[in-house]
């Protein structure tokens, strides 16, 4: 007989469609049973009922990370971290990458993440001759914050087969001095063929999916769309790891690839499958491209120049037809299609492609992505509506780096990752953090949100706030929207799949950067409790 949980006396954040509030959910087996008044759910007990008191805490479902890249962010973990506080200079990190060195088999990678040069004392990047002093026996790559960008040692570019000669990528730099001479600083698409070149093992993958499951699951994320790393290869560790329970979350997958995803999309619309195809469990998501650069870089593309440099409008990765030669067959064979689009050029770009591509096929209900949409003014918005289009917001961005977009990009600042506009507009964007960007706690996502302000406690944007209930709405059910999945799962409602989180205060009754002090008690994901703060072990 299955086991039916009882959970009364509680702040039950249902996020259904009138956003009510409970006092108590039953949840038999793998599903949610009944949601109401402490008296209503009393009233299903039996001799296999467990009633547990919540004392007011906040039940809710649990968080749908919309944009999130669990192999990069698990394998980060076994790097060196950047973002590491007793690293404030290059030769914090060359003694760092040192005794990383010596106890590393030589020919083996030396990876470091995290890197931001503006937080560094010599505000650069490391040069591949103060890399090649670490080791010339280890290739060594430091990957920039916003993942677009890296340093490399002489070993890296002999293994990539990069030398001066080496002709330029589209949508991406070999940096060279004023010799003519690499200096080691990889940019956009040079980057991302060097990150597919250190790319990890079979074993390293599977440790490091195990890894960031654990610490998702700690922070009450049940469900994750993987924004990929490492090609299909990646596709096939996440299908596995999830089959086999390393992963716990719910695997959205988009299929693309760091470096050359043409070619993987190209080759998946060609297969003869198409979105949906999977369960609850693993399901395959949109094809994916990437169009532009990084909003902290900063290299994305813009349709004005930045306000720091009059003459840069960013780096774009294709052209309109390339775009449109990619992706309207997905669209045409059922694909949900989305692409990696920060600058309002970019964004552009992608909502002409969908356009063309809803006039020329038309298919009912595709909700097409655009992951990121950083800078989304008011037109490009209204063409998001017309079109259905699901934009998939970063607002923790805000909090690191919203200082640099203010400097960077000017009064379109305040038209970065725009839920206020979005909830004026009707437009279901679904937040994510793309972590390993930034941080991957929804509660720093949420607490954006709310307050629009870098972690300077400059405002960015103030009428763009929203409130506590619509954020964890964008971030729980707008999630299984993007996802064609919020008929399961994304609202403590009757019938859906018992995903749930409890907190170890009420968030309702939490002031503004009370939020940020809440933890999670217990987060289960199909009825089974994954992470509980009160046990080791699970």
């Amino acid at each position: 007989m299955e086991k039916q949980y009882l959970f009364i006396d509680g702040e039950i954040v249902t996020v259904n469609n009138h956003n009510e509030v409970a006092e108590a959910v039953a949840v038999k087996g793998n599903k949610i049973i009944s949601v109401g008044s402490n008296q209503k759910i009393l009233n299903l007990r039996g001799e296999n009922s467990e009633v547990i008191q919540l004392n007011g805490q906040t039940l809710m479902p649990g968080f749908i990370d919309s944009h999130i890249h669990i192999t990069i962010f698990g394998t980060n973990e076994l790097s060196i971290s950047c973002k590491s506080e007793h690293i404030q200079s290059i030769d914090d990190l060359q003694k760092e990458l040192k005794d990383r060195a010596n106890e590393t088999p030589k020919g083996e990678w030396i990876r470091a993440w995290g890197y931001n040069e503006q937080k560094m004392e010599e505000k650069r990047f490391p040069t591949k001759e103060e890399l090649d002093v670490i080791s010339t026996e280890h290739p060594i790559i430091i990957v920039r914050t916003c993942g677009h960008i890296s340093a490399v040692n002489s070993y890296a570019l002999y293994l990539a087969n990069i030398d001066k000669h080496t002709p330029e990528l589209e949508g991406g730099i070999y940096d060279k001095d004023e010799k003519g001479e690499l200096t080691g600083l990889m940019i956009e698409n040079a980057h991302m063929k060097m990150f597919n070149v250190a790319s990890f093992t079979e074993n390293e993958m599977e440790q490091a999916h195990g890894i960031a499951s654990k610490q998702f699951a700690a922070k009450g994320i049940t469900s994750i769309h993987d924004a990929t790393g490492y090609g299909l290869n990646n596709l096939h560790a996440l299908q596995s790891a999830t089959q086999n329970g390393i992963i716990k979350q719910r695997v959205y997958a988009m299929i693309g690839a760091l470096s050359e995803a043409q070619s993987v999309v190209n080759h998946m619309v060609t297969s003869g499958i198409y979105t949906g195809l999977g369960d609850h469990k693993f399901k395959i998501g949109p094809v994916k491209l990437f169009l532009d650069g990084s909003s902290s870089g900063p290299t994305i593309w813009t349709r004005e120049p930045y306000t720091s440099d009059s003459n840069n409008f960013g780096v774009h990765y294709f052209n309109q037809e390339e775009v449109e030669e990619l992706f309207i067959p997905a669209h045409e064979k059922g694909w949900q299609i989305t692409a990696h689009a920060q600058g309002d050029a970019a964004v552009d770009m992608l909502l002409k492609c969908i356009e063309k591509a809803n006039k020329l096929h038309p298919r009912s209900d595709t909700r097409h992505r655009i992951e990121h949409a950083g800078v989304a003014t008011p037109d490009l918005i209204k063409r998001m509506k017309e079109q259905n289009v699901v934009p998939i917001p970063n607002p923790a961005f805000l909090f690191e780096y919203g200082d640099g977009y203010v400097r960077n990009y000017g009064y379109r600042a305040a038209h970065m990752y725009p839920l206020g506009d979005y909830l004026k507009e009707g437009v279901l964007g679904a937040i994510a953090s793309d972590c390993p960007v930034t941080d991957f706690s929804p509660l720093r996502g949420i607490h954006a949100s709310l307050t629009r302000q870098s972690h300077t406690g400059q405002s960015i944007g103030e009428n763009q706030q929203v409130s506590l209930l619509e954020a964890i709405r964008m971030y729980t059910i707008n999630g299984a929207y993007a996802s064609f999945e919020e008929e399961v799962k994304g609202s403590v409602e009757e019938g859906k799949l018992a995903d749930l989180i409890l907190f170890d205060r009420s968030l309702i009754k939490s002031n503004t950067d009370e939020l940020l002090e809440a933890e999670i008690e217990w987060t289960m994901i199909d009825g089974e409790i994954v992470y509980n703060k009160n046990k080791v072990g699970v």
